[in-house]
This record gives C-alpha cells, sequence and structure tokens, in this order.
C-alpha cells in the first residue's frame, strides 16, 4: 500500500534528523555537493590536483581550460578508479551506568567501488604562421568532480535513562505528548489523524502496530505504546538492539565544452561550458530489536534518490613570465541545480505481541527544488627544472557559506534552508611534483582541504572537523603517440556526526554517531594521440 505525503515534513525527517548541537542535514548535503574530491586524469590526480598553472592533460577540460593553449597535437584519454572504502564508526549511546554518560560502540567495515569518472577529446587546429595567435583547442570531456560513495554502518543498545525510553519507538510517541511528557487526550479519533499525518514515522508506527490508539473509561483517546505493561503500568521493554547501515553512491559530475589558445607561447586564455549532472543515492536500514518478547523487530528501510542537473561557467588564464615559471588563475561561477527527489521509506515488524499490518510504505514524490553550488577560484603556480620535472602548487577558494538552497513549490515545508551560519569559506592547499627520466613519468602529491564547517558545540562539548587530507603518489609512461599513466591516492576524512533521531533540543538521546572514511584509490588514465 502507497501512501504520498506532505514534502517539506519528510524531507526534515529522513535526511539525518535536525537536533540541537549537530549539523543540519541541509548544511551536510550542501558540503557534499560543493566540495571538490580527487578528479580528473590519473596524471593530474598523482600531483595532488595541483594543475590550475600546468596544461596539455584532458584534466583541463574541466579544470582550467587554459591549460588547452598548450596543447600541440589531438588527442583523447580515458581514466578509470577502483576505490576501495575502511569505514569506521562510534554510536556513543546515552547512558546512566556510564560516569561519563554515553557508552561507545565500535564498528569497522569495507567496501568496494568502480567507476569511469573521466573521459575526454580535444581537437588541436595550428593557426596560421606569422600570426601571435599560436594556436587553439576545443575539449569535450566528461568529469565526475566529486564521489558520494560512503557507508556508515553502527550498532549499539539503547536503554532507560532518568526514567525515559530512548528507543525508536518512544521517538514515534513524541507527537503525542505534551510539553511535560504527559499523555495528549483526544476527544475522537479524527482528532488524531492530523497528527499522525504530520509526522510519518508516527503513522507508519500506528500503521505497522508499534503505536496503539487507546479508549480511555472516563472518555477520549490517547496513543501509547503497543508494549504496555498494566500490571506494573510501565513497559515490557528495558533495552533495545539497534544497527542501521547508511550507504550512499552517486556523485557530482559535469560534461563540459571547453576551447584554449595560446598566445606568443607566453599567454594561455580559456573558457568552458560546464554542464553539471548530480546523481544522489542514499539507502538507510534501520534496525531495532527490543528485549520484551512481544516485538522480534521493528526495521525501516529509508531510501531517498537525488537527481539534477544545471549550468555554470569557467574562464581561466595561464601566463609564463619566463620558460621555467608557469602561473595560472581560474574562477568558476555559482553553479544553479534544480533537483529533483523521490523518498520510499518502508516500515517493517515482526513479532506475536503486536498488531497492524506488518509492512507499509511511504512515497513521496518531493517537489523539485534548487541549489546554488557556491563559486570557486584557484591560483597557482609551476616551477620547472630543465627536463627533469617540475613543483606545482595550488590555493583554491571555496565560498561554502554562500550555498543556497530554494523551493518555489513547498518542497522545504516553509522557509527555504539557511545553511550560510553552519559553514564557512575555505581555503584548499595542493602540491605536487613530477620526475621525468626519458619516457618514464613518477609523481608525488599532496591535497589538504579544509574544514568548511562553522564550530558547534557538541553535546559531548567538542567540536566537529572535517578537514581532508589526500596523499597520492604515481608513475606514467609518455611517447609521443601513446601515454599511460597509474595512481594511488589515500584520503581520509571525519563525517559529520549526527543523531540517529531526535527527542528535542534539550535531549541528548539517544546519542551521537561519530564517524569516519579511508578511502585508497587506483586511478589509471590510457590515452593516444592523433
Amino acid at each position: 500500500m502507497l501512501k504520498y505525503i506532505f514534502a517539506g515534513i519528510l524531507c526534515a525527517f529522513s535526511t539525518g534528523l535536525i537536533a540541537q548541537n549537530t549539523y543540519s542535514s541541509f548544511a551536510n548535503e550542501a558540503v557534499l555537493f560543493s566540495q571538490t574530491g580527487q578528479s580528473g586524469t590519473a596524471r593530474f590526480v598523482g600531483l595532488g590536483n595541483a594543475n590550475t598553472s600546468l596544461g596539455g592533460d584532458i584534466s583541463n577540460i574541466s579544470g582550467n581550460p587554459a591549460g588547452l593553449g598548450f596543447y600541440n597535437r589531438s588527442a583523447w584519454s580515458i581514466s578509470p578508479v577502483i576505490r576501495i572504502g575502511a569505514f569506521n564508526s562510534n554510536y556513543r549511546v546515552l547512558t546512566q551506568t556510564n560516569p561519563n554518560g554515553f557508552d561507545n560502540n565500535e564498528q569497522s567495515n569495507f567496501g568496494l567501488n568502480i567507476q569511469i569518472p573521466n573521459a575526454g577529446v580535444v581537437f588541436h587546429n595550428q593557426f596560421d604562421e606569422g600570426s601571435d595567435w599560436v594556436s587553439g583547442t576545443f575539449g569535450l570531456g566528461y568529469n565526475q568532480k566529486s564521489s558520494f560513495y560512503n557507508v556508515k554502518n553502527y550498532a549499539g543498545e539503547v536503554g532507560i535513562v532518568d526514567g525515559l525510553y530512548n528507543d525508536f519507538v518512544e521517538f514515534t510517541l513524541q507527537p503525542f505528548l505534551d510539553e511535560n511528557g504527559d499523555f495528549i487526550v483526544y476527544n475522537t479519533i479524527d482528532d488524531i489523524i492530523p497528527d499522525f499525518e504530520n509526522n510519518p514515522y508516527s503513522d507508519l508506527a500506528e500503521r505497522t502496530g508499534v503505536l496503539d490508539i487507546v479508549e480511555l473509561e472516563d472518555g477520549g483517546y490517547i496513543v501509547d505504546r503497543y508494549d504496555y505493561d498494566p500490571e506494573t503500568e510501565g513497559y515490557f521493554t528495558t533495552s533495545s538492539r539497534q544497527t542501521e547501515s547508511v550507504e550512499t553512491s552517486g556523485g557530482l559530475s559535469t560534461l563540459d565544452l571547453s576551447y584554449g589558445a595560446n598566445y606568443k607561447d607566453r599567454l594561455y586564455l580559456g573558457a568552458s561550458l560546464n554542464i553539471n549532472f548530480i546523481s544522489y543515492n542514499q539507502e538507510r536500514t534501520f534496525r531495532e530489536t527490543p528485549d520484551n518478547g512481544l516485538l522480534n523487530y521493528l526495521e525501516i528501510r529509508d531510501n531517498r534518490i537525488l537527481s539534477g542537473a544545471g549550468a555554470g561557467v569557467t574562464v581561466g588564464a595561464i601566463y609564463k613570465p619566463i620558460n621555467m615559471v608557469n602561473i595560472g588563475v581560474s574562477y568558476t561561477t555559482p553553479s544553479f541545480l534544480v533537483i529533483e527527489e523521490i523518498q520510499r521509506i518502508t516500515m517493517i515488524t515482526r513479532g506475536s505481541g503486536i498488531d497492524g499490518v506488518g509492512e507499509y510504505e511511504i512515497v513521496n514524490e518531493v517537489p523539485s527544488y534548487s541549489f546554488v553550488i557556491p563559486q570557486k577560484l584557484n591560483v597557482g603556480a609551476s616551477f620547472f627544472i630543465s627536463k627533469y620535472g617540475f613543483v606545482t602548487a595550488d590555493i583554491e577558494y571555496i565560498d561554502y557559506e554562500n550555498a543556497q538552497y530554494s523551493s518555489n513549490q513547498g518542497a522545504f515545508g516553509g522557509a527555504n534552508p539557511e545553511v550560510g551560519n553552519e559553514l564557512k569559506s575555505t581555503y584548499n592547499v595542493k602540491v605536487g611534483a613530477e620526475g621525468r627520466l626519458g619516457i618514464l613519468r613518477l609523481r608525488a602529491g599532496y591535497n589538504y582541504l579544509d574544514n568548511p564547517y562553522n564550530q558547534l558545540n557538541l553535546a559531548d562539548g567538542q567540536s566537529f572537523n572535517q578537514g581532508r587530507s589526500v596523499v597520492s603518489a604515481g608513475l606514467g609512461i609518455k611517447k609521443r603517440d601513446f601515454f599511460m599513466d597509474a595512481t594511488y591516492s589515500l584520503a581520509s576524512q571525519n563525517n559529520a556526526t549526527f543523531k540517529p533521531y531526535s527527542f528535542g533540543e534539550a535531549s541528548s538521546a539517544p546519542g551521537l554517531v561519530e564517524s569516519s572514511t579511508t578511502m585508497s584509490s587506483v586511478r589509471f588514465t590510457i590515452g593516444k594521440t592523433f
């Protein structure tokens, strides 16, 4: 059975469950959709993506288009990648037995991802002899700017703290309790319906039997948990085992049409049209297993699929003041994306002590909304050591605090989310070096991506930092009409801390999930000139 509900409510519940002392899901996704990853060919990834002042590479199609002016022949290349992720999590569950207030529940797992994130072709045109403009090159390419591949698995046991239940069933009961925690008494069953309609998880809980509508002896109705014990006037549940797997896939990709020109072998200018595509798939599987003997388990399967497209423009220049020095700059305008989203939330209950259908699904086609990827500025320089190689460095500015959501169709159920107070602009540092010995190329690079989050005080008094470090090393072979490169990179980051669900701003229950990701990648590039 399917039911369509108001989009804004479902967005707020199923994209991270906004709560005090955690960053909003909108801020987390603004960072995800805006940040740069390890993109381009194996050559440029091996240099730490420090490529603003370099040219003659297919990566210039989606990077600094001025670098296309360095080409003296047409060429194509394709770059597959293998990613192996190591994912660590810690479910810090609120507890009354631990003097520090939280029990740690650490867990690790691994995953594999294979893609072709970069491919392109350039067509070179030599101008007439005697012209100050030496040549021009047109490029058409596909490039994945960032990968959304990530996994967060956690597990822990929640119980009763200060007389209050912290399990998910109690969370679904909250709309039917007043500010003092007492039951709201409804005159009729019809009076309850709006509270179910405005709270999708509570609606699912009632339909699958873990919330009951109870008629009072002296008149009126309340909503209560399924596990009420009439003998003790309490509940049979004392603790519940919780597990969740959160898997994300997809990425932000561009189809780029670029042109770069060479002026007197000193100045290189370029521009590109960047057609952006976003594909985001998040699958969450949450399971709660209580100890009451009535319910075997409760499971929630939450699938969000986002897709969208938009456009931006990149302009760039590279200047050679002397033969051994390149200075480069590129600017990418804010890019406007129109996003479509669909969500499917299924709740499944199994047990002998509950009533209900056992499985129910809500499908929500969210009204379209827009997201503005913030502007980016790159400045770099390269220093060449004769024919033996070069060193290169970039500084990248990303204006995260001006990332924006908007919708004129009610996608957010009210005002547009404001993420500027949660995020800040960043300066990323990239350095790399290449050594040359005949046809052999050896490369190494380092990339530090600054923390885009403003500091908030988390529930345990600490602050979250998502500064990321990437180290890379690679080698290649370059002949006149053929080239091949391979690069290994290792990236590590902390993921945004979140709550599985929230009992409100004043509560730390049920706890916090902290996680980190270490991604090993092997990227290959094969190409040919023509």
